[in-house]
């Protein structure tokens, strides 16, 4: 199968055509199709999306009622940062090249051994192995050795789901990342984790860099990465937004849509995060889309894609966790800090961090409030004086 690729221009015409049905009132007609299981295409959820006279209690309200009977059923895995050592320029993030402001640290093998002894007797099946990402050289090398070790000493470990969130990687280097590892078995899970962020390669151009030396700047090096992760061997993917990078949300909801399917169609599972944009250290990007148009959106991708499954993480308020837990697939809690774990807590230095948190709250406290409320989690295996006393 080709390669992933975009057409912005037909994107942008799409998105006007939408818009122009969301003005003639397509929207309620629409809803109503969306309501009784009809299948809808790409063009007309994102007419939905832009339909002023479609409430959005009621696209949640329908997504509510697609979901299994029963409580809600999720999944959970936590972030472990490596490094905050980045040789990216991306303006929204705290751990790019050019921020004087933030305390770099890259945790030692043994460290990180310890970050995933801590985070399994707290109850935790899945993991995200998290760095910046680096020219070719030296650091791209020894970054890449120490997160095939991590996801060596996860599965050792006995975690069921690894995700690697380490920024695109060449054919030669996945072959590297897998001659590392264990055989592959059914009883883990190996994710791929590459944000496109923005969808648009104007908008992906303004906060990223167009220096070829930034390793983030190859837009189309970025959405390919996937493809080449698949042609590797790798079976899951996790594509995702960063909202309110681009404020042209039905662009940016059309082109994730076609990266979905694509995905897809390759057989991958699909895990599609929507994390928003958040203060970082000596940054000054931090306006996210608002509540309204995040439930909007998850709605909208619960319903169309429910092979799919959304992840929303603790970057969303309490409230808002409550609010969509009963229509996403994922609620994953954690620290953006580098080896940040204790055996009850975590800490959250925006000065260390990749970017703020909203809900600071213990994994035990987050997880167990969804559990005392009926939810299964997978991924998750709380000790019973864990989840009776949460930390």
């Amino acid at each position: 199968m080709p390669a992933f690729s975009l057409d912005p221009e037909n994107l942008a015409a799409r998105r006007e055509r939408a818009m122009q049905r969301a003005l003639a009132r397509e929207g309620p007609r629409l809803a109503a199709d969306f309501s009784a299981g009809k299948p809808l295409d790409d063009d007309d959820l994102v007419t939905l999306f832009l339909s002023a006279d479609v409430p959005t209690a009621d696209l949640l309200e329908v997504a509510r009622a697609k979901q299994a009977p029963g409580a809600p059923k999720l999944e959970t895995f936590s972030p472990l940062y490596i490094s905050n050592e980045c040789d990216g320029e991306c303006l929204m993030c705290g751990m790019r090249r050019i921020n004087g402001e933030l305390q770099r640290i890259t945790a030692s093998a043994s460290a990180t051994d310890e970050q995933l002894d801590i985070l399994y007797r707290r109850g935790l099946r899945g993991v995200a192995l998290l760095t910046g990402e680096y020219r070719r050289g030296p650091m791209r090398d020894e970054m890449l050795k120490r997160t095939t070790a991590a996801a060596r000493s996860a599965l050792e470990r006995d975690f069921a789901h690894i995700l690697i969130n380490i920024g695109s990687l060449e054919a030669e280097e996945y072959e590297v990342f897998f001659g590392g590892i264990p055989p592959r078995s059914d009883a883990a899970l190996l994710t791929m984790c590459t944000f496109q962020e923005t969808y648009d390669p104007k908008v992906y151009e303004r906060f990223m860099g167009s220096n070829r030396e930034n390793p983030r700047s190859d837009f189309k090096r970025r959405l390919e990465n996937f493809d080449r992760a698949a042609d590797a061997g790798f079976r899951s993917a996790n594509p995702g937004l960063l909202l309110g990078l681009n404020r042209d949300l039905a662009f940016e909801l059309l082109a994730l849509c076609a990266h979905v399917r694509h995905l897809l169609a390759r057989d991958m599972r699909v895990y599609i995060s929507l994390p928003r944009l958040r203060k970082a250290s000596g940054t000054a990007y931090h306006a996210g889309v608002s509540d309204d148009d995040l439930t909007r959106v998850v709605s909208l991708l619960s319903v169309a894609f429910p092979e799919a499954k959304v992840v929303i993480s603790t970057r969303e308020a309490p409230e808002m966790q409550r609010l969509l837990v009963p229509v996403i697939g994922v609620l994953t809690a954690g620290s953006p800090g580098v080896a940040p774990y204790t055996e009850g807590g975590a800490r959250f230095e925006i000065e260390e961090s990749q970017f703020e948190v909203t809900d600071q709250r213990s994994i035990e406290v987050i997880l167990a409030e969804h559990l005392a409320a009926g939810a299964t989690i997978d991924g998750y295996e709380p000790a019973a004086s864990s989840f009776a006393n949460p930390a």
